[in-house]
């Protein structure tokens, strides 16, 4: 069921063509995430959902209220809204309980209850009502941030980077957090961040923005995996990306004969892997077709995901490949090993 539905819409400043002929629908109690590098038009988007902005041309429904035809819109206040934005912006002179009511009327009966069911709702403990907004964590602001913004009960919830400024451990607490507490809330929520892996692990629909215009949307497994073209690619995380002949379902490349989704297409072509697709095994004589031979030029040590940089022993000119690999059983630089690949390489538009 198409909850929010975003048709055409488009938006100046001056000569800068900010947003063109934007097309995207959002579902019911889903989280979609939109993307895109600086300057791609994601925030003026949700500035215009929200009502912050006026379109040019275009239309924004919300559960088939119209909320803009053009520069024809409801006012931000009337069209239930919630809004979380990156700093939090709650009222420096006020208590937590002061933020988290702030919408609410002072005089009704059931004022305080609803404060306290707010801030269990968001996972926060009773005794920080008192408090002043200095004397919490930046996790903790965002909570009572998003508090308060529940407590107007929107209809649809906009995040506005809201993870940007807290500690990378910390900003995937919150993350998983807020995403919780939407999802039991049952509410429908857009997402804007710049951060990839925060948008593909969040949200059920993934938007990608560029230049001002709708690149591509789906599933955040249809996006990594199958980009529309080598700059979502790459945006969207590590790529391998090769030059390839394609027939009969495969394509050989550098790396061997791989199966690929060209869906019978032949020619030349530019297919993608990702690092995780890539395996090493040690030299056995037991290669096959589908493996080749590479040199270890660089072990990275990360962790829990390591990576092993490969010179391809056969393939002179050819980049240097990446691998991501658990940190057992890592190779030494100078050694030589097999490279395998795992599932379908992804291919590009036929070139030629």
């Amino acid at each position: 069921m198409t909850f929010l539905a975003i048709k055409n819409i488009g938006k100046h400043y001056g000569p800068v063509h900010a947003l063109d002929n934007i097309d995207l629908t959002v579902a019911a109690g889903s989280r979609t995430a939109v993307v895109g590098p600086s300057g791609s038009g994601k925030t003026t988007l949700l500035r215009i959902i929200a009502g912050f902005e006026t379109p040019d041309v275009g239309q924004v429904a919300l559960e088939g209220q119209v909320l803009a035809d053009g520069p024809a819109v409801v006012p931000a206040h009337r069209r239930g809204i919630g809004i979380v934005s990156q700093d939090g912006a709650l009222f420096p002179h006020l208590s937590v309980a002061e933020n988290i009511g702030f919408g609410m009327e002072r005089g009704q009966a059931d004022r305080a209850e609803q404060i306290n069911a707010l801030i269990d709702m968001v996972e926060l403990d009773r005794g920080m009502l008192d408090r002043r907004p200095h004397q919490l964590s930046g996790g903790q602001q965002q909570r009572v941030a998003l508090a308060r913004a529940l407590g107007r009960k929107p209809r649809l919830m906009l995040l506005d980077e809201p993870f940007s400024a807290l500690d990378t451990g910390l900003r995937e607490n919150m993350r998983k957090a807020v995403a919780r507490v939407l999802q039991n809330a049952g509410i429908t929520t857009i997402l804007v961040t710049h951060d990839q892996a925060e948008a593909l692990s969040f949200a059920d629909q993934v938007a990608v923005l560029r230049e001002g215009k709708l690149v591509q949307a789906g599933t955040p497994q249809t996006l990594y995996l199958n980009p529309r073209d080598r700059e979502t690619a790459t945006f969207l995380g590590d790529a391998i990306l090769l030059p390839a002949e394609l027939g009969d379902g495969f394509a050989d490349c550098v790396l061997g004969r791989i199966p690929t989704d060209a869906n019978g297409r032949r020619g030349r072509a530019e297919i993608m892997l990702r690092p995780e697709q890539l395996r090493f095994s040690m030299i056995d004589g037991t290669a096959s077709d589908t493996q080749c031979a590479g040199n270890v030029i660089d072990v990275e040590f990360g962790g829990a995901v390591c990576t092993v940089t490969l010179a391809l022993a056969n393939a002179t000119g050819a980049a240097p490949l990446t691998i991501k690999s658990s940190s057992v059983g890592l190779p030494e630089i100078g050694s030589t090993v097999h490279v395998s690949v795992l599932g379908k390489a992804h291919v590009f538009d036929v070139v030629g």
